[in-house]
Order: structure tokens, then C-alpha cells, then sequence
């Protein structure tokens, strides 16, 4: 009887996990420059649409999309770019002096920790890299999941 609950149980979690959308709606976080200051939604800039990247330093999906963005900066300076991982700060800058050189001292964008782990639960990503693109007023316009993100939300933010 024991295992027939618990498989029952574990069948539920399943279910809600795959089910589980996106948020439409931007969600209260609370993320940390890589300077130590934290950063939440009161600290966003407004009057742009903003792009939300989680991504791990290890993961080959997340260099080639990050070489993709750095390629095509100038299509994505309509946007505030928040780059957040769970990575070590020490390991942050040579992610990016490997695949996206110069990309995180540009104006807009903003790489930060996620010292909190409040990432996944909040924003409910599939893998790595996740790439929200939210309107001013933080309603969700796209979502993507893995490689081609970076192409898909350059079309909807070059509308």
C-alpha cells in the first residue's frame, strides 16, 4: 500500500511539473550583481522590454547562445538584458572572455547570481538556457527553452 501511494504521489508531482507554464506575469525576485548588491524587480529599468536569460557557465546550449546574442547585440539594444546564473562569481568573467566577449560591460545588460535559488521556482524553466522576454509593463511576450532562443526573440523584438 506504502508503494502504491508514494508512486501515486510521484505520478502528481510529475503531472503538475509538466504542466507547470511560465509565469505571464513578471515574478518578485531578488537576484545579486556580481558586486554583491541585490537587485529585484524595483531595480528595473523601465520603458523597455526586458530579456531574462538564466544560464549555467558549463553548458555548451548556453555558450552558443550567448555567442549568438554578443553577435547580435545591436538587434537587442531596444532591451534591458539580465543574464542570471547559480555559477560561483569566479568562474561569471570567463564565461564571458571565452563565448560573449564584452557582452556583460554593455550598458544594458546586467549579469547577476541567483544566491537564493529563487530562479526555477518562480520563473519555471525547462533547461538551460531559459529566455523570457517581458513587454514594459512585465507581461510575458516569449518564452524559449534551449538552443534558438536567441533568434526567436530578436524577431519579437525587432517588431
Amino acid at each position: 500500500m506504502k508503494v502504491k501511494s508514494f508512486l501515486l504521489v510521484l505520478l502528481i508531482a510529475i503531472t503538475y511539473q509538466v504542466k507547470a507554464q511560465q509565469p505571464t506575469l513578471l515574478p518578485q525576485f531578488t537576484f545579486f550583481k556580481l558586486d554583491g548588491k541585490s537587485f529585484s524587480n524595483k531595480d528595473l529599468k523601465q520603458g523597455k522590454q526586458n530579456l531574462f536569460i538564466l544560464f549555467d557557465c558549463t553548458c555548451e546550449h548556453c555558450q552558443r547562445e550567448m555567442k549568438s546574442l554578443n553577435a547580435n547585440y545591436k538587434l537587442f539594444q531596444k532591451a534591458n538584458i539580465y543574464l542570471i546564473t547559480l555559477d560561483e562569481a569566479y568562474i561569471i568573467p570567463q564565461f564571458f572572455d571565452i563565448y560573449a566577449k564584452g557582452l556583460n560591460k554593455k550598458p544594458n545588460v546586467t549579469v547577476m547570481q541567483d544566491k537564493n535559488h529563487m530562479f526555477i521556482p518562480a520563473f519555471l524553466p525547462k533547461m538551460y538556457p531559459a529566455m523570457y522576454l517581458y513587454s514594459p509593463a512585465n507581461k510575458l511576450l516569449v518564452y524559449n527553452a534551449g538552443d534558438g532562443g536567441i533568434k526567436k526573440i530578436m524577431k519579437e523584438i525587432n517588431k
